[in-house]
């Protein structure tokens, strides 16, 4: 199963927030030399705006925050770093296995860690996006676990498309899992994500029909002190987690003769 999974894998992201750490561009000369040397050869600096709540008085009033941060891109533009006063992600679209994705965060980890001298962590998550392309001439109901094919199967006719969405929480462990199911449909990406100048697999851009996309999103959230070894050991419980998640949304058959992408 795993190695299926990694082809229908397309992008996977790791997160690690801690606390904001001040005057942290000027330190940022020395973390964007580290990633050169870890071959995120191209970096760049950008600007987020969101809203945030202030309190005037007895009124309460949205105010933008622009915040600043670096991207770190490595030569293929698979895989890139980000990077703010108090949040680093990773992102890849060339995903080979759990113990190579979370070797190249933790070395991301590493570098930001030894520029800004972290010392406790604040929420750490794992998001896997997935697309399930059935064998030519099988229905996608075919690769659906009874749960989701449920409304399907209720509502008769054609559906062009169809979601469910699960909160489940798992000891300390947060999981939001999407299922959308896709008569016809290029590539995706959820609203909330950039690719920026991401590069994706050829046949990823150039494919169109019925799809299955899995969105997975686990996290912890809770201060703990900075530990490589906590991160690792959290992230592996997000990972098992999504696993499972991933195994209650999909049917049997998808094992036997699907092709994953």
């Amino acid at each position: 199963m795993r190695h299926l999974r990694n082809s229908s894998n397309y992008l996977t992201i790791a997160e690690l927030r801690f606390s904001p750490v001040a005057h942290w561009l000027e330190k940022i000369h020395a973390i964007q030399a580290a990633f050169r040397v870890a071959n995120y050869v191209d970096a760049s600096a950008i600007q987020s705006q969101s809203l945030q709540v202030e309190h005037m008085d007895a009124h309460k009033m949205l105010v933008p925050n622009v915040r600043s941060a670096y991207v770190f891109v490595n030569k293929k533009r698979t895989s890139h770093f980000i990077l703010n006063s108090e949040c680093l992600t990773f992102k890849t679209s060339d995903y080979q296995d759990i113990e190579s994705f979370l070797s190249f965060f933790l070395e991301g980890v590493f570098i930001v860690n030894k520029g800004l001298g972290l010392s406790t962590s604040h929420r750490l998550g794992m998001r896997v996006l997935e697309r399930i392309v059935p064998h030519k001439g099988r229905p996608l109901q075919n690769y659906l676990a009874s749960s989701e094919l449920h409304l399907l199967q209720k509502l008769g006719g054609h559906t062009a498309v169809a979601q469910t969405e699960v909160l489940h929480q798992k000891k300390d462990i947060q999981l939001l899992n999407r299922v959308k199911v896709c008569a016809h449909s290029g590539l995706e990406l959820p609203r909330d994500i950039d690719p920026a100048d991401m590069a994706f697999r050829a046949h990823l851009i150039t494919y169109s029909g019925p799809s299955v996309f899995i969105d997975s999103d686990g996290y912890i959230e809770k201060k703990q002190r900075f530990s490589f070894a906590g991160i690792k050991k959290n992230l592996l419980e997000i990972q098992a987690l999504i696993d499972q998640a991933f195994e209650a949304s999909v049917g049997p058959e998808i094992f036997k003769d699907m092709v994953m992408y």
